[in-house]
C-alpha cells in the first residue's frame, strides 16, 4: 500500500512538473511571439555598487515581463567616463546600455541612438513631461535630440542636525560667542562660524570629540563643493566669448571660504569622498554637511543610522543648489540590441515599474513629479521616519534654486582639470588664486585644441537654457 501511494505521489508530481513546462514554454512563446527580441542578453555598463543594486532590483521582473536577461558591467565612478568613451569612440558594441554622469552628454551624444524612434517603433510612453524640467532639459537630451532617461535625479541639499540647533544651551551659548541665531547657515560666512562652533567637543556626549562640517575633499569631484559657493559669489564658468571667469574674484572667494572650512572638519578630511562625508553625517560625527539627497534616506535606515529623526533639510548657503551630476542611462548606436535595450530604459524609468527603485535604493534620487508626490511609498517603506514630507519639499527646493554643471564638450576634462587645481589650494601648494589662474590658463588651451567658435556656439546655447530655467 506504501508503494502504492508513493508511486500516485510521484506520478502526480510528473504531471504538475509537466504542466508547470508546459505553461512556462506556452508563456514563453507567447512573450517571443510578442517581443522578437526575447531571449537576448543586454550588457549594461553601471556605476558599481551601491547603484548597480537598482538595476539588480529589476532584473527577475524584467526578464519575466519581455525574456531578456541583463548582464550588468559594473565600473567604478570615477573610472566610468575614461571606460566607457574608450569603448564608445572605437564604435565597439560590448555595451548596449551606458550609464553615464549626465553632464558627460554632449561627449556621449555622438556615441547615441536618439530614443524618439525607438520610442515610436514600440508605442513607448516614457512620459517625459512628468519628469522635472531641470533634469528633462538639462541633462537628457543635446542639441535638440533626445537620448537618455533619468536613471538619478542628483540635486544638493543641506543636512543638519535639529536636536543640535534647537538645544537652547547650544543657541545661548552660539548667540553670545557669533552675534546672532543659531539656524542651519544662509550663507557661507555664517556656514564657518557654525561648523567652528560645533568643533571640538562631545555635544552628543557619545565620549568622542566631534567636528561642524564634513565635506567630498577628495580629487575627482570635489569641483562641486566649489562651484555652489561660487556661482552664489556671482561667478560662472564662462563669458559670452569663452573666457573663463573661475579665476575670478567670486572663484577666489569660494576657494578661500573651502580653505576656512577645513579646520573645522574631521582629520583626514582631505581624503573624503562621498562615503565618507554620508557615514559622518548618518553617524553623527559631524553636526552638518552638504551631500546629495539619498542621504536623507540613509539617516532613517535603522541598520546605518545613529540620527534616526534627528537629521533635517533645508536647501545649500546661499543662492544655489549644485545639480551635481545625476546619471542617465541610454544606449550606444553601435548596440545590436537596441529593441530590447530601449524596452530596459523604459521599464527602468516608467512611473510605476520605476518608483520602488526610488523609495527602495537609498541611492537612488527622485526625478519625476510622481515620485515626490509618492508619500505613501515613502512612509510604508520607512515607518518610523516622520519627516517624510519636508524631506521630499526641502528637495523640490534645492531643485528649484539648482545651478547645472558644465554642459559643454569636454566638460569631464575641464571639470578635471579645475578639481586638480583645487586639491593643490586645500592641500596649501598653490594659493587660491594661483591655483584659479593655472586651471584657467588649461581651460583656454582645452577651449582652443577644440575650436573656441564651436565651444562658444555651445556654451551660448548652455547659458541660454540656464537663463530661462533658472
Amino acid at each position: 500500500m506504501k508503494r502504492l501511494c508513493f508511486s500516485l505521489t510521484t506520478v502526480l508530481l510528473l504531471v504538475f512538473a509537466g504542466f508547470c513546462l508546459f505553461a512556462a514554454g506556452e508563456k514563453a512563446a507567447e512573450v517571443e511571439k510578442k517581443y522578437p527580441f526575447s531571449g537576448e542578453t543586454i550588457t549594461i555598463a553601471a556605476h558599481g555598487e551601491p547603484k548597480s543594486m537598482a538595476i539588480y532590483m529589476i532584473e527577475d521582473d524584467f526578464f519575466e515581463k519581455y525574456g531578456v536577461k541583463l548582464k550588468v558591467v559594473e565600473i567604478a565612478p570615477e573610472a566610468i567616463y575614461e571606460k566607457e568613451m574608450i569603448e564608445l569612440t572605437a564604435g565597439g558594441d560590448a555595451y548596449d546600455v551606458v550609464q553615464f554622469v549626465a553632464t558627460h552628454i554632449a561627449d556621449y551624444s555622438f556615441h547615441l541612438s536618439p530614443l524618439e524612434p525607438l520610442a515610436d517603433k514600440w508605442n513607448l510612453n516614457f512620459n517625459l513631461d512628468d519628469v522635472l524640467p531641470s533634469f528633462q532639459q538639462m541633462y537628457l537630451s543635446w542639441g535638440g535630440t533626445w537620448y537618455g532617461v533619468c536613471s538619478d535625479g542628483d540635486v544638493h541639499m543641506f543636512y543638519y542636525r535639529s536636536d543640535l540647533f534647537e538645544d537652547p544651551k547650544n543657541q545661548k551659548k552660539f548667540k553670545e560667542q557669533y552675534g546672532y541665531e543659531l539656524v542651519p547657515p544662509r550663507d557661507w560666512e555664517q556656514y564657518v562660524d557654525v561648523a567652528e562652533f560645533f568643533t571640538g567637543w562631545d555635544w552628543d556626549n557619545d565620549g568622542e570629540t566631534e567636528y561642524g562640517c564634513a565635506e567630498y575633499l577628495k580629487r575627482g569631484r570635489m569641483y562641486w563643493w566649489f562651484v555652489d559657493r561660487f556661482v552664489t559669489y556671482g561667478g560662472n564658468y564662462f563669458d559670452e566669448d569663452m573666457n573663463p571667469l573661475i579665476n575670478s574674484n567670486a572663484g577666489v572667494r569660494a576657494v578661500e571660504n573651502m580653505l576656512a572650512a577645513l579646520p573645522f572638519q574631521p582629520p583626514g578630511a582631505l581624503n573624503y569622498s562621498y562615503m565618507e562625508v554620508r557615514t559622518a553625517l548618518v553617524k553623527g560625527d559631524v553636526a552638518m554637511g552638504k551631500q546629495w539627497t539619498c542621504v536623507g534616506r540613509a539617516g532613517e535606515d535603522p541598520n546605518e543610522s545613529k540620527v534616526l529623526n534627528n537629521l533635517d533639510y533645508t536647501t545649500c548657503p546661499g543662492t544655489v543648489c549644485l545639480l551635481a551630476g545625476g546619471w542617465s542611462m541610454a544606449i550606444p548606436k553601435y548596440s545590436k540590441h537596441q529593441d530590447a535595450a530601449v524596452h530596459f530604459l523604459h521599464y527602468f524609468s516608467d512611473i510605476e515599474s520605476g518608483l520602488p527603485i526610488v523609495v527602495k535604493n537609498t541611492t537612488v534620487d527622485p526625478y519625476r513629479y510622481s515620485q515626490f508626490e509618492a508619500v505613501d511609498e515613502f512612509r510604508k517603506e520607512y515607518p518610523n521616519w516622520k519627516k517624510v514630507d519636508k524631506y521630499l519639499k526641502a528637495i523640490m527646493d534645492a531643485v528649484e534654486k539648482g545651478f547645472p554643471d558644465l554642459l559643454i564638450p569636454a566638460a569631464a576634462e575641464y571639470n578635471d582639470v579645475l578639481d586638480y587645481e583645487l586639491t593643490r589650494a586645500m592641500a596649501g601648494q598653490k594659493s587660491a588664486k594661483e591655483a584659479l589662474d593655472d586651471a584657467a590658463a588649461e581651460w583656454n588651451k582645452i577651449t582652443d585644441r577644440l575650436g573656441r567658435e564651436s565651444q562658444k556656439k555651445y556654451w551660448l546655447a548652455e547659458l541660454d537654457a540656464i537663463e530661462r530655467l533658472f
